[in-house]
């Protein structure tokens, strides 16, 4: 089984991987803003970097089960605030990547994030691309 099933059965929901062309990027605010990779976005959740090269782990703990508030950026001013709680930690090369469920599915984000991501699909549709499903 390839990585990308095990994460849309892991999931429940669908999984949209970041297009490059987007130029997508998560911004923490209590970690001071910075530009942190995002790898992809399901109407659930969401996985993206922790820490940027070079940074110390142990500067800022985070562990299964806290929450906090990101920002995913669109573009370069472009973002929607939303509320997540980590599900899964995981350390490669000193980066810890975070699996993540989003904790406010009432807020205006996350509810502008369910309508970009239905126009992702549609385009995704329009021009031959494929998702991964939940089998």
């Amino acid at each position: 089984m390839k990585n990308s099933d095990q994460g849309a059965e892991r999931r429940g929901s669908k999984r949209r991987p970041i297009l490059e062309s987007f130029s997508f990027f998560v911004s923490i605010p209590k970690k001071g803003g910075h530009r942190l990779i995002a790898h992809d976005v399901s109407d659930s959740g969401m996985s993206f970097d922790f820490d940027i090269e070079g940074e110390g782990t142990d500067a800022m703990p985070v562990k299964k089960g806290e929450s906090f508030d990101v920002q995913l950026y669109l573009n370069q001013s472009l973002y929607l605030p939303l509320a997540v709680t980590v599900i899964r930690v995981t350390d490669v090369h000193g980066i810890r990547k975070i699996g993540s469920e989003f904790s406010d599915k009432q807020g205006a984000g996350f509810k502008a994030l369910l309508s970009f991501l239905a126009m992702v699909d549609n385009i995704s549709e329009a021009v031959g691309l494929t998702t991964v499903e939940k089998k």
